[in-house]
């Protein structure tokens, strides 16, 4: 049991790590401070994230805690974009995206993040 935690955590961080190019590793090592992720929402098992060096088109992560979910959305219209997830789970996504504060405050630390990066 302990093993198959730690492994999944193992390639959780490897995958993210992968994904970064030389500028943004060149980066966070002369910023130590400099968080890799901004987890927006939990909502139940589901982790809203954005992470600061995403590429376009502006999106944010929904993450199972067991990672059996790894989606993406739209931040403009709160659309699947890639990844499958359950029609239940969906529905929650939904309601955060369409509350008063959940499309703001992706699209404020989306620009956040993009204008630190430059």
């Amino acid at each position: 049991m302990a093993e198959d935690i730690i492994q999944k955590a193992i390639v959780e961080v490897l995958r993210t790590y992968l994904s970064y190019d030389d500028n943004l590793i060149q980066y966070l090592l002369d910023n130590p401070n400099f968080i890799d992720k901004e987890r927006i929402k939990t909502i139940d098992n589901l982790e809203v994230i954005i992470y600061p060096n995403d590429h376009n088109p502006p999106h944010f992560h929904v993450k199972s805690k067991d990672l059996k979910i790894d989606a993406k959305f739209f931040i403009e219209t709160g659309e699947l974009y890639k990844g499958e997830i359950s029609s239940k789970d969906l529905k929650k996504i939904k309601a955060f995206y369409q509350s008063p504060k959940g499309k703001i405050l992706m699209e404020i630390v989306w620009k956040k993040y993009q204008n630190e990066m430059q």
